[in-house]
């Protein structure tokens, strides 16, 4: 019998975070970007132990795939998302 693999919950504020950050991403790579995210994201909730993808995780997600060249613009980009920044320091800084 084939094993299959429980679908992540997403709460609807996470949900509604993923596609604020994929409607800023250029629609060629969008698919990729959203595969990447959430794959990302669920891996995180997963090693944490949760069974739901919430906003924090989301965050973290979008901070580990932002290529080290542009993610000293997700500042920016989180407060357009009404997101304090400061609150993410400790993600933001993790590679500094």
């Amino acid at each position: 019998m084939p094993v299959t693999i429980a679908k992540m919950n997403w709460n609807d504020a996470a949900e509604d975070l993923l596609q604020q950050i994929l409607a800023q991403t250029p629609r060629p790579v969008r698919d990729e970007a959203e595969a990447q995210l959430r794959g990302t994201a669920e891996r995180l909730a997963e090693d944490d132990g949760k069974s739901r993808v919430g906003v924090e995780t989301v965050i973290a997600a979008w901070v580990a795939v932002t290529p080290e060249a542009v993610r000293p613009d997700l500042p920016r980009q989180m407060e357009r998302f009404g997101l304090d920044p400061a609150e993410y320091g400790h993600l933001l800084d993790k590679d500094r």
